[in-house]
């Protein structure tokens, strides 16, 4: 019998706790259970040493560590903010569907919006919730909207790294710069993405753009959004084509908001944080008897399935969820199998999407 497979025989015993003492049978034992040489079972052992589930102490015996009690077939999703927006939502089927196909159920822990204050408590009690529950490892959205959003972030893995959980980390970054990186991230470069709206609304004609963002009550604007702006301005900067960007906020109802897009001094085209905005925008700019593009033109962010169905059809950016999903999981997996690998960054290319909006 080769190593491997008594590997994945032993790790099956492991996550059925079959060793309710956490120590496994001697050597002797093992090579008479699966009829192996000695050296073929230690080789076995040393890869669950490797993946952290064993530990072997000389002239005692091997024992099964922390983590390897954790082996339960559960992952954990734990999203603070805009659970419920249309990409968090296929974001998470996307995660549940690929977590099924691998063998893994996925445990999904949301945060109903609330202060700033009581949402980082309620992030805390999430992640607690999630670490008592045997997870092999989590997949985290950081908490983004609050001027202690780092802090919240921090002592969120903090819980998890104390109860030896992986984590992965989609969307947002949670390092500061300059900052050594802890977990594994995930995610587009919002940089580049507005870098690509910018060419886009140059060959377009479009010169005098405003970006459009709408943070929830009480909380300041979120970091992808800052950063999609800075390349999107820094872009524009670069080709001579503006001197800034203005950048509105606010619900399109409002007197001030609405007297703005019937004004002559109007942006010739209004960039949205997120798609879900842009239609929000676009309903308003009708409602003022004005038309999209001719009036204004108006870009998106996500590409949620809306944004082709809408009308005018919306020119967006496409967050490849399905890619996404993918690679945070097949990274989750390869922390959980090598739990002291370095760190990395992993970048997932999202690309504009020009329909009728522009």
């Amino acid at each position: 019998m080769k190593h491997l497979a008594i590997m994945e025989a032993l790790k099956e015993k492991i996550a059925a706790q079959a060793f309710p003492d956490g120590k496994l049978p001697s050597e002797a034992a093992l090579c008479m259970r699966f009829r192996a040489a000695r050296e073929t079972v230690r080789r076995a052992l040393r890869e669950l040493v490797r993946q952290g589930l064993v530990t072997t102490r000389n002239g005692v015996g091997t024992f099964v560590t922390r983590r390897g009690t954790r082996m339960s077939g559960l992952l954990g999703l734990l999203i603070p903010d805009f659970s419920k927006a249309a990409y968090f939502t296929q974001l998470k089927g996307e995660l549940e569907r690929m977590a099924r196909r691998a063998g893994y159920r996925l445990v999904f822990e949301a945060v109903e919006p609330c202060s700033p204050r009581e949402t980082a408590r309620a992030v805390r009690h999430k992640a607690r919730a999630l670490a008592v529950q045997r997870i092999e490892g989590v997949i985290f959205r950081p908490f983004l909207f609050s001027t202690h959003a780092g802090k919240s972030n921090r002592e969120v893995l903090r819980i998890f790294q104390n109860a030896e959980v992986p984590v992965v980390v989609i969307d947002a970054d949670i390092a500061e710069p300059g900052e050594s990186r802890t977990c594994d991230l995930v995610a587009v470069n919002n940089v580049t993405a507005g870098r690509s709206i910018a060419a886009h609304l140059l060959e377009r004609g479009y010169r005098r753009p405003a970006y459009y963002y709408v943070p929830p009550p009480g909380r300041k604007s979120d970091a992808n959004w800052c950063n999609r702006l800075f390349g999107l301005a820094g872009e524009l900067a670069l080709r001579g084509a503006a001197s800034g960007v203005k950048t509105l906020t606010g619900t399109p109802d409002l007197p001030a908001f609405r007297k703005m897009l019937a004004g002559r001094d109007r942006p010739d085209v209004i960039v949205c944080a997120n798609d879900e905005t842009a239609l929000r925008l676009i309903d308003a700019v009708r409602s003022l008897g004005l038309s999209v593009p001719r009036d204004i033109a108006v870009v998106g962010f996500d590409d949620i399935p809306m944004a082709a169905t809408v009308d005018p059809p919306l020119t967006t950016i496409r967050q490849p969820t399905g890619e996404i999903a993918r690679t945070a999981l097949r990274a989750l997996f390869a922390r959980i199998r090598y739990p002291n690998a370095e760190p990395r960054e992993i970048n997932v290319s999202a690309r504009l999407v020009a329909r009728a909006s522009t």
